[in-house]
């Protein structure tokens, strides 16, 4: 682990999406200084294309120029170095453009398995290159004129241009395509394709160039009129299209039969063969030179468990970097895994805690029965376990059939004759859905592939070891996509609540929440205490961190809950409507409609506000679609169903101009509202204390209620932040709780820890981590440690489990009463010392028991610090 001191004390997460810029960016580094920020953590500043599905993909060669290129890149870069703030880029070696704007992809277009880059990207040259781009069939698309021959001026090639898209011809090909026209510039073209070489494509474009430019007009429109008629000569058209080293299809028939390995859930991303010493150097040439600059700290590495070879590209990675480099993964940790020894990083993201801080602030003991009304509402009483599987079973047949049937395939090679490719497909199948983690590790890979060896007739023993690596790591990295997409979609949204399973899978400890806890927390301060914290991840959360906390108050009084529930499908039950023999919506969907509202509604919202009204009606009906599409619970149909879905619409409709309702509705919730915010300020402390660097999500330092898919503030939300932290400093923590509606009181706390934080870098980066024994009769609803160095000590305490104590009251702040003789006891070697409670400025001599109503007698946590 690096000892160096200029590690990060925190990091503010910065999206460079809907419309955001570099200068946008480089204007909220002052409000970020003021915060207490050190480290800014952006997205992607590379040059963007749209992978479909909402995502994005890069291209690692150049900053992005929507952004503002290198002279906005570089106003960002002057404003952080100015403000001693540090900068950590993503990269993303698993995902580039599968489209002609990415030179490497335009070189396997145009030269196929000889093009200069081929080796750059994992291909199956057993047949052609396959491209998803057509909405109807081919023959469709060539009927309508949908598929013309053009030549590009501004790529210097001959092409095929469908839907504003560009796919370059072969060299080889010109020749038919140039077939019957004579003229100068007809063959020099033919001339430059024939002495083309797949090693200097640039030199082939320029020549084309060249020659263009310097024929006559009569030339140009001569060749012009040429491609037009062959662009309505069919059969013309299919002979040159028969020639090229790929194949225009639709996006269905790629779901069966795709050429090359996709990124996750992204048919227009591909994963970057970065194993390779030449592929690893191009891709990473800009973004290392990027780290020379004294701003950029690091990289933040996605979808690390999609390469072939994660311990090894990381290895690559910190040799290029050296070792001041600060280098994170998104790494997910399920079922009890923890960080490898072998990759050199300094951690991960920080996802596992939101798995962690959800776990020690839901009521296991009350869980199961929501659970169980949810499992009645809906119709289900199917285990978690078992839907878990029947999610990554329905990904891995729709969604990345063509990898699994490659890789079936590929064993096929090695199988005696008798052995059938559909059984071995469904070992694999098998192995893989029942795998609890993204993929194995060579520790305890042997075992797991021996029922698939099995099944296609072959040993361990007698694959050559190349031809079992081989398998290994398409199997490693169909694994992975597989449980990635577990992670970030269907089976998540129907459940209840939802939040439980954000992240967690199966991680929670149900029986100890609160030393499992601080058995995490000993491990990552042991293993990785420099790695992040993080409380939302854009699209694997489907809730922003407050709204999460809300849901898990849900589980503190669930029968009162359900009984909501019960009323409001009642109150609501002639606008279900009737669809082909289906409910619409679905008693599920209404369960999930309520929960979200539950979990969405502003703390400030007037009901006379018709614009928010709105807006949070269009934000939950454009949620609830979004799920029942991925959950697939409604789904009578195989695409979207437009009446269903404005069914649904109608319903949440009806919904919100019932204002007698949103009285009620609001009413009713207003104590799990309140406990919801009790778990925030825990989790927030919790966050800024524990092991690790804590992450704020763009705008999440002030109350987040926002659903997946939520655009980042822009100007006018950051100069309101800027404004509300003014507000929040100069007011005391009396008003503060009083208004705490606005979130300015989370935005204070979250202010003095960060300067805390950098106050005292060492205790909160390196610190010991040391439970806290806790007694007395409410001591389930206590959470303290203690965080040690030589110099330094800070004594955290947070409660959990609140709604008891809170709920008859209209401010998150636990009554001293209700911790009656709750003590947290402390080390002898700290008993003496004179700690100052940062929140509140009081001093307090804690002895070796101090009372939780001592500690916590101005405010619901207690960060006590001491010299």
């Amino acid at each position: 682990m690096p000892k160096r001191n200029d590690v990060p004390t925190s990091a503010y997460r910065l999206l460079l999406k809907n419309g955001v810029t570099f200068n946008h960016l480089a204007s909220r580094v002052p409000y970020l200084k003021r915060l207490g920020i050190d480290c800014v953590s952006v997205s992607s500043v590379f040059d963007t294309s749209d992978a479909g599905n909402g995502r994005r993909s890069f291209d690692p060669t150049t900053l992005d120029r929507k952004s503002g290129g290198e002279q906005g890149f570089a106003r960002l870069i002057r404003a952080l170095e100015n403000a001693g703030i540090s900068l950590l880029i993503d990269i993303n070696p698993n995902q580039i453009p599968a489209s002609y704007e990415n030179p490497w992809w335009r070189s396997l277009l145009e030269w196929g398995k000889d093009a200069k880059y081929a080796k750059y990207f994992d291909v199956d040259w057993s047949s052609r290159l396959s491209l998803p781009v057509l909405e109807r069939p081919l023959v469709e698309e060539l009927d309508n004129s949908a598929i013309s021959l053009v030549f590009d001026t501004a790529a210097n090639v001959l092409g095929i241009s469908h839907a504003q898209n560009l796919y370059p011809l072969s060299p080889p090909s010109y020749a038919t395509v140039l077939q019957g026209l004579d003229s100068e510039l007809a063959n020099q073209f033919r001339e430059a394709a024939a002495k083309a070489q797949p090693s200097h494509p640039d030199q082939f474009h320029e020549n084309l160039r060249v020659i263009y430019g310097r024929s006559s007009v009569s030339n140009r429109l001569a060749l012009a009129d040429h491609l037009n008629r062959l662009t309505v000569d069919i059969s013309s058209l299919k002979k040159v299209l028969t020639e090229q080293h790929w194949i225009l299809m639709t996006i269905a028939d790629a779901r069966k039969h795709l050429s090359y390995r996709h990124s996750y859930d992204s048919l227009y991303s591909v994963g970057a063969n970065v194993k390779d010493p030449d592929v690893f150097n191009d891709f990473h040439k800009t973004a290392l030179e990027l780290t020379k600059l004294s701003a950029v700290s690091g990289f933040r590495v996605n979808q690390i468990d999609g390469l072939a070879d994660p311990a090894g590209y990381l290895k690559q990675l910190r040799h290029a970097t050296g070792s001041n480099a600060y280098i994170v993964t998104d790494k997910i940790f399920l079922n009890g895994e923890v960080q490898s020894e072998e990759w050199d990083v300094d951690g991960t993201a920080g996802y596992e805690f939101i798995a962690v801080a959800s776990n020690v602030l839901v009521n296991h003991a009350q869980l199961p029965t929501l659970e169980q009304a949810h499992a009645t509402v809906a119709g289900v009483e199917r285990s978690r376990e078992n839907h878990y599987r029947d999610a990554k079973h329905a990904i891995l047949h729709k969604k990345l059939a063509p990898e699994l049937n490659a890789l079936a395939r590929f064993l096929l090679q090695f199988s005696p004759a008798d052995i059938d490719e559909l059984e071995i497909r469904r070992a694999i199948s098998e192995t893989i859905t029942e795998l609890p983690v993204f993929r194995t590790y060579p520790s305890d890979r042997q075992d797991h592939h021996t029922m698939i060896l099995q099944t296609a007739g072959i040993t361990r023993s007698t694959l050559p070891p190349k031809i079992y690596d081989e398998f290994d790591t398409r199997y490693q990295q169909l694994s992975a996509a597989v449980m990635a997409q577990a992670v970030e979609e269907s089976y998540r949204y129907d459940r209840g609540p939802i939040s439980v399973d954000e992240i967690t899978v199966f991680s929670a400890d149900a029986k100890r929440p609160v030393e499992a806890f601080h058995t995490h927390m000993a491990q990552k301060a042991a293993m990785m205490p420099l790695g992040m914290n993080a409380t939302s991840f854009s699209y694997a959360t489907k809730f922003g961190e407050d709204a999460r906390m809300r849901l898990l108050a849900l589980t503190e009084s669930p029968a009162n809950w359900i009984q909501c529930v019960s009323d409001w499908r009642i109150r609501f039950a002639q606008n279900v409507k009737m669809i082909e023999g289906a409910l619409v919506p679905h008693p599920e969907t209404e369960w999930l409609i309520y929960q979200t509202m539950a979990a969405i509604w502003p703390p400030q919202l007037h009901l006379d506000d018709q614009k928010s009204l709105l807006a949070v009606q269009d934000e939950l009906t454009g949620f609830v679609i979004r799920a029942i599409r991925e959950m697939r619970k409604d789904a009578f149909w195989t695409e979207v169903n437009r009446p269903y879905e404005m069914a649904v619409a109608d319903y949440i409709g009806s919904v919100f101009l019932d204002r007698t309702f949103l009285m009620e509705f609001a009413d009713r919730m207003r104590p799990y509202w309140v406990a919801g915010a009790v778990n925030s300020l825990s989790q927030t402390v919790l966050k800024m204390t524990t092991p690790g660097m804590p992450v704020i999500q763009t705008g999440s330092e002030t109350w987040d209620f926002s659903l997946s898919q939520t655009g980042a503030p822009d100007d006018a939300g950051f100069e309101k932040l800027s404004a509300q932290l003014n507000y929040a400093e100069q007011s005391p923590f009396t008003n503060l709780l009083a208004d705490w509606h606005s979130g300015a009181l989370k935005q204070r706390i979250i202010t003095i820890h960060l300067r805390l934080r950098q106050q005292y870098p060492e205790l909160f980066l390196r610190g010991d981590y040391i439970p806290l024994q806790i007694s007395g009769i409410y001591s389930d609803h206590l959470l303290a440690f203690l965080r040690r160095n030589e110099s330094s000590s800070c004594i955290v305490a947070v409660p959990r489990l609140p709604f008891e104590a809170v709920s008859k009251f209209q401010e998150p702040f636990m009554p001293i009463p209700a911790w009656g003789d709750t003590t947290i006891h402390v080390p002898e070697t700290i008993s003496s010392a004179v700690f100052q409670n940062v929140l509140t400025g009081e001093t307090i001599l804690p002895g070796d028991a101090l009372l939780a109503a001592d500690a916590m007698r101005d405010f619901s946590t207690a960060t006590l610090i001491a010299d």
